[in-house]
């Protein structure tokens, strides 16, 4: 990374952690405005290092992710919660896209994705029927979800950041739907939220990585 990308970087890991170390403190005022800054900092960061299609592609997906942090935390995780779903799914379905073509001439199967498949498989036997209402955008935001992990699985030659930030992205996002739809947990968003910035940070120091 640059100067610049790493001083930038820095900045939204801080501010990722700021808000993290005030969710005891919720709600506070502009949480909502603090939680999605990372997020468009990756997304410019992101463009900015990737020229065309997958630069325009991996700066939607940031700005998805932003706008779902937004949703999450403006609603009160639950008030805004489809908007928050269809934030996110743009944000799988740009990650898709994006990871599809930086992985180009690359092996379409590896060890490495039989776990998150396993793992996605029995996840959406468990949620699925459980959601209720939401059983439809349920199922396709898990497959998306599951689209990604394994497009994330070709990008690199081995298991690294970007591999490592998805399959906690995964993880972070099965949380929320488990949390919301079948056993509630205590301390699920701290939990969650921790996880699914640190996913985050690891697919976007990925993603610079592998420029």
């Amino acid at each position: 990374m640059t100067a610049f990308e790493r001083r930038s970087f820095a900045v939204a890991v801080v501010l990722g952690l700021i808000y993290l170390a005030l969710l005891p403190l919720k709600p506070y005022p502009l949480s909502w405005l603090l939680k999605p800054i990372p997020m468009l900092i990756f997304a410019a960061l992101a463009w900015r290092a990737w020229r065309g299609v997958t630069g325009i592609l991996l700066g939607l997906a940031f700005i998805g992710a932003a706008g779902g942090d937004f949703f999450l935390d403006y609603g009160d995780r639950d008030g805004l919660f489809i908007q928050a779903l269809c934030s996110f799914l743009i944000n799988q379905l740009a990650l898709v896209a994006a990871f599809a073509l930086m992985a180009r001439g690359k092996p379409w199967l590896r060890w490495r994705m039989l776990p998150v498949t396993l793992y996605s498989l029995l996840l959406a036997l468990w949620l699925v029927p459980a959601a209720g209402t939401y059983q439809v955008p349920v199922a396709i935001y898990l497959l998306c979800l599951y689209a990604m992990a394994i497009m994330a699985c070709r990008v690199e030659a081995k298991p690294g950041l970007l591999w490592l930030g998805a399959m906690l992205f995964v993880t972070a996002d099965s949380l929320i739907g488990v949390n919301k739809f079948a056993m509630p947990f205590a301390y699920a968003v701290p939990v969650i939220v921790t996880i699914y910035f640190t996913g985050q940070v690891l697919i976007a120091a990925g993603v610079l990585r592998q420029r």
